[in-house]
């Protein structure tokens, strides 16, 4: 009995190895076509949304839909660059990471002696720093108001001239937006 019942249990799982399994991997590829918008190489590509920093020298109004905005470049500074550029503008001798910091954290210099023109179309809008309700704000300005306050315009009241220096945000040659600077 006891050999009847060994050759039970081995048939039993003789019959479990006598079927079999495959495992097979399928790899499919489809192709899809999208359209892109083809990017500018090289130096455009650089331009794109490229942040300037100067004061307004002149605007002119070009044509209808465009003035021409013209500011003295400079470099808006902060950090161990401006502490570095400080410090050597005093005559300073100093390591780069333990410069004295400059006052009022930042520290705007010349870039250069060439101004730079922009075109700004007339339907471009920024901001210039207002007083409202006893506090500075923000105010949205189109491009017109723009040159109405650089040829010597009253209104809006501004907080503080515009040699505190504008923001622009460029594309390739055209202003997209610009913003007065607060300078304590």
């Amino acid at each position: 009995m006891r050999i009847a019942a060994v050759l039970v249990v081995t048939l039993a799982l003789s019959g479990c190895a006598i079927g079999s399994t495959k495992t097979s991997t399928v790899t499919v590829t489809r192709t899809v076509t999208t359209q892109t918008t083809p990017t500018p190489g090289g130096a455009l590509a650089q331009t794109d949304n490229a942040r300037y920093f100067g004061t307004p020298v002149s605007i002119t109004q070009a044509d209808p839909r465009h003035y021409l905005l013209v500011i003295k470049p400079q470099f808006f500074l902060v950090g161990v660059t401006a502490n570095v550029a400080f410090a050597a503008s005093q005559g300073t001798a100093c390591a780069p990471l333990t410069c004295p910091g400059v006052p009022d954290d930042r520290w705007v210099i010349p870039a250069g002696s060439q101004n730079l023109t922009f075109a700004l179309p007339a339907k471009t809008s920024g901001t210039v720093l207002t007083l409202g309700k006893q506090q500075m704000q923000t105010t949205t300005v189109t491009a017109a108001q723009l040159a109405a306050i650089i040829g010597g315009a009253k209104t809006p009241k501004l907080v503080e001239p515009l040699d505190s220096g504008l923001w622009l945000t460029v594309d390739v040659d055209k202003v997209t937006s610009f913003a007065q600077q607060f300078q304590p």
